[in-house]
């Protein structure tokens, strides 16, 4: 017996269907980047705050400026947060991404 799937049909068929879906791997990836608690602290925050500088958002999390900046480079990637500059600082802020209103739906509420 290989294993076949009841009704699952031509295995071949499945390969193509998963080859012919690249929402999967985006979906992974950004899973991924949402399942480092301190990313998904950060975006909670964010959430919560509407906007916060790199300054703040380290203080709030208790970690250094240069962690949380390469934690939000890393959501900046993947259009997650935006940012705004003011003078010396710069302000992040959740964009209008989907996967954020996933979040905002099943997480943050």
């Amino acid at each position: 017996m290989k294993g076949h799937a009841e009704g699952a049909g031509d295995v071949s068929d499945i390969r193509s269907i998963l080859e012919g879906s690249p929402d999967l791997d985006t979906a992974a990836e950004l899973l991924n980047l949402a399942g480092n608690s301190t990313r998904l602290k950060l975006l909670y925050l964010l959430e919560n705050a509407k906007e916060m500088c790199v300054c703040d958002l380290a203080e709030m999390l208790g970690v250094s400026v240069s962690a949380v900046s390469q934690h939000l480079a890393k959501l900046r990637a993947y259009q997650l947060v935006a940012p705004r500059r003011d003078a010396q600082t710069i302000y992040y802020r959740l964009t209008d991404h989907q996967f954020n209103d996933k979040l905002r739906q099943n997480f943050f509420n």
